[in-house]
């Protein structure tokens, strides 16, 4: 019997199986989930017995090395046949020849296992029938054929899984003993690093979620991703998911994996933004307009054996080979990453709820441990992740470029658009724009045809991202609910008028995601209070880890100005109050940043200076090269000072040792803007008899600060100073919740000056 099993979807073994066809652009979105299981349902009752809805589906095919279950459920079985219900705005005609193929697919196999499972005639009818959502007119496209066939096709399909499956398993059993061996890359490992690493490695064996606060200096990255490897060989993982909230961590990452793995014996793919990827720019994701999406699925087949070859697919090897070979490396990059050992990328390439990898991790049973670096961000990413936004501006540039036929439906929206702001706005509101969303279903469904019937349109670069944001828009809607978000109107002309859909509280979508796993392991050096992390990022049940620091208490010098209030009252005395302290500062022969919680406290303390070529003032318009120039003047010129704020590019993920740092100082607390979303926020936390003030200004205002302290002592040998400049900070030490490794004297600003 076959230790290793492996499960696949019907669904998922026909895409799988697809070998013809071309990408289709992503921009035809379906009906919502909601409206597929009403039609489905309301379809289904329709049929007269001995229709059976929801007949659930298993064939074991048999391999001497592991075993293959596919598994389904059937919409519909009748005694000589099978329907698969499709809900659709179109009909069949104007759905793409390769979709209709590939749905005709999946009911073959589901008509193949039921004749296998019941006791069926010679021939079986094979259904496929497409609804609309909202007249519920079908179309049935029906077939007939012999079981004998049927089940050729089911093993034919199980047969080209399986080579495939074959080659997987071999790999995964060869990088077994490479796993057991894989010693750590340095000498030693730090106590709190250990600690972490143990706690990571009991974690991914026992499939439990963990939150780890592990401070600067730790070693996080390979305290995370060393033991999760290891992991790997005691339980049935099958691949790794580094996920970052900053281009630095994945950074961090790689360079990690070539300490572990110089000679590449595992394979990893890089998950890169669509547009750093893209080789056709200017044309929809469809095989009639891109050369790289055409014939999509004939290549993705014959490449699928290169994911094995020795190269980290990053996206140089990636955008290489997909010049080569003429196929799209962002689609590709993402069929990959399923088979892959270790994926690198952004955060919302799991937790988006567009993502692909979510859904191929549930139909292809790959149970995966999800490492998240800088998790502190993921209540703020989770939020910007299920939000989105219509703008009446975009319509109404779209509407001047576009023929008269494709103007009048686009006019329909935007006159569903004027009606519900005008209903609801302006402002925050806690009803949801359903009679514009109808139009914007209607109206995405067409999209295809109406580039057909007008075919002297050439869509220019205004038409795509449209049709992503209502993509966006739509889909998001259907997760939206008035607890966990709300929706601002704006008001006023064609080009003012617009929608936001806000969420205040990401948890109960977050978690949804991580339910997928096997195991998320969560790691920052900010994650206290643990109520307000664990309440809002999903991990409720998660173990939490708090380690000491690696530093003595002797490197930190922490000094608390008392005497200084930043409230928005004492706003216009603060910038004199300052002067002293900027003005030594900049004359100080030390590197120091100087944190400010608004751009406008920074300007308007800046102003008061004497300009200097040691004193930098960060811009809000800062390019990437720009910021990346002062990164590097901070570490080889000394006598620095750098005003810049809280929550940016500098505040965290940098790093500056020895002399390239000295003196930290953060001015205020950090608290977000006072608005009606955080009013919003605040209101819904207390709704669940949480401390909504906390929650909402704050603790997040307090990540920011340490993050921003944390930039000081990075190394065992650094010395540093760190001052916070506000008298709620004195609050916040006698709460406990400050470092405990801090050493903390307070007192009057002219004491730390003097």
């Amino acid at each position: 019997m076959p230790s290793r099993r492996y499960r696949v979807s019907v669904r998922a073994l026909a895409e799988f199986c697809q070998i013809e066809g071309d990408l289709i652009s992503i921009s035809r979105p379906g009906p919502s989930a909601f409206e597929g299981q009403q039609t489905h349902k309301a379809t289904q009752s329709k049929r007269p017995q001995p229709y059976q809805a929801e007949t659930t589906l298993r064939f074991n095919w048999q391999n001497p090395a592991f075993e293959l279950l596919v598994t389904g459920r059937a919409d519909g079985t009748f005694p000589d046949g099978v329907e698969e219900i499709k809900t659709t705005r179109v009909p069949p005609h104007d759905i793409p020849i390769g979709l209709r193929d590939l749905h005709h697919s999946q009911a073959k196999l589901y008509a193949a296992i039921y004749a296998l499972q019941f006791d069926t005639g010679p021939v079986l009818r094979v259904r496929n029938t497409y609804v609309h959502p909202q007249t519920s007119e079908e179309w049935p496209l029906e077939r007939e054929y012999p079981v004998e066939q049927l089940l050729d096709y089911l093993v034919d399909c199980c047969l080209r899984y399986d080579t495939w499956l074959i080659r997987v398993d071999r790999h995964q059993q060869d990088r077994q003993p490479f796993l057991a061996q894989l010693p750590f890359p340095f000498a030693t490992m730090r106590p709190a690093q250990r600690q972490m690493a143990e706690s990571v490695y009991k974690a991914c064996r026992v499939g439990k979620h963990l939150c780890v606060e592990a401070p600067t200096g730790t070693g996080k990255t390979l305290a995370a991703l060393f033991p999760a490897l290891k992991a790997m060989t005691e339980v049935e993982v099958r691949s790794l998911f580094f996920l970052t909230m900053k281009t630095t961590g994945q950074v961090a990452a790689h360079d990690a994996l070539q300490r572990l793995d110089p000679e590449h014996q595992l394979t990893v793919v890089a998950l890169t933004a669509k547009t750093r990827l893209c080789r056709s720019p200017d044309t929809p994701c469809d095989g009639q307009f891109c050369p790289y999406a055409r014939d999509y699925f004939g290549k993705r087949d014959r490449l699928r054996a290169r994911l094995f070859e020795p190269i980290r697919w990053e996206p140089d090897a990636l955008i290489e080979l997909a010049e080569r070979e003429q196929i799209c490396p962002y689609y590709l990059s993402q069929d990959w990453a399923i088979w892959s050992d270790v994926v690198i990328g952004d955060l919302n390439y799991i937790y988006d709820t567009t993502a692909v990898q979510p859904y191929l991790l549930r139909e292809i049973d790959n149970r995966a441990t999800v490492l998240i670096d800088e998790c502190h961000n993921l209540i703020d990413r989770g939020r910007m992740m299920f939000s989105a936004d219509f703008s009446g501006l975009a319509l109404q540039q779209l509407i001047h470029q576009c023929p008269k036929k494709i103007q009048a439906r686009l006019r329909k929206i935007q006159t569903r658009l004027r009606e519900v702001c005008n209903k609801f706005g302006p402002g925050l509101c806690y009803e949801s724009p359903q009679a514009l969303l109808h139009s914007l279903r209607d109206f995405m469904a067409d999209s295809a045809a109406l580039l057909r019937d007008n075919p002297t349109f050439e869509p220019d670069a205004l038409w795509q991202p449209f049709l992503f944001s209502c993509t966006r828009f739509i889909r998001l809607h259907e997760l939206a609910d008035a607890g966990d978000f709300c929706w601002r109107y704006g008001t006023g002309s064609p080009e003012l008028r617009g929608i936001e859909l806000i969420c205040l509280n990401p948890a109960r979508l977050l978690m949804s995601k991580h339910q997928l796993v096997n195991n998320v392991v969560a790691f920052s050096a900010t994650l206290k209070p643990w109520p307000y992390s664990q309440q809002l990022n999903g991990l409720q049940g998660a173990i939490t880890q708090e380690l000491a620091s690696p530093f003595h208490a002797s490197q930190f010098r922490v000094y608390l100005a008392t005497d200084v209030s930043t409230r928005f009252r004492d706003r216009t005395s603060l910038p004199e109050r300052l002067r002293p302290l900027l003005n030594s500062l900049v004359a100080n022969p030390q590197n120091s940043l100087v944190f400010f919680s608004s751009y406008q406290q920074l300007q308007q303390s800046a102003r008061l200076l004497d300009r200097s070529d040691t004193l930098l003032v960060q811009r809000p318009d800062w390019s990437a090269r720009e910021r990346d120039a002062v990164l590097t003047q901070l570490r080889t010129q000394r006598g620095l000072t750098l005003l810049t704020v809280l929550g940016g590019v500098f505040g965290e993920g940098i790093d500056l040792p020895g002399e390239q740092l000295e003196q930290v100082v953060v001015i205020g607390p950090g608290l977000p803007q006072v608005n009606e979303i955080n009013n919003a926020i605040r209101f819904q936390m207390e709704q669940q008899q949480l401390p909504g003030f906390d929650f909402a200004y704050a603790f997040p205002g307090l990540q920011k600060v340490l993050q921003a302290a944390g930039r000081c002592i990075r190394t065992d040998s650094d010395q540093g100073d760190i001052l916070l400049i506000d008298d709620r900070f004195d609050g916040y030490r006698q709460l406990g919740w400050l470092p405990v490794h801090w050493t903390v004297r307070s007192g009057a600003l002219l004491n730390w000056l003097d």
